[in-house]
């Protein structure tokens, strides 16, 4: 299970006491969404990911073609 911080374990605290289940379901049900972009981001694929309330995360074009061509170039030395 992922850390928290005092503000995602109150609000977890708040869903358990207003919905029931165990704090330990609410806190992975919580960080679900941010393992997915990790998991995503750490593909490699660069794909964006849109999370709902909190934006777009993706790579930018140029970024990316930067990260290419040092792999090129490094590959070439």
């Amino acid at each position: 299970m992922a850390r928290t911080n005092k503000i995602k374990k109150e609000i977890c605290l708040e869903i358990v006491e207003e919905n029931g289940g165990s704090l330990v379901e609410i806190q992975d049900i919580v960080e679900s969404q941010f393992k997915f972009l990790c998991q995503t981001m750490e593909k490699g694929e660069f794909s964006q990911v849109r999370m709902p309330y909190l934006g777009k995360f993706y790579v930018k074009p140029r970024r990316l073609y930067n990260l290419n061509n040092a792999l090129t170039k490094r590959r070439k030395v």
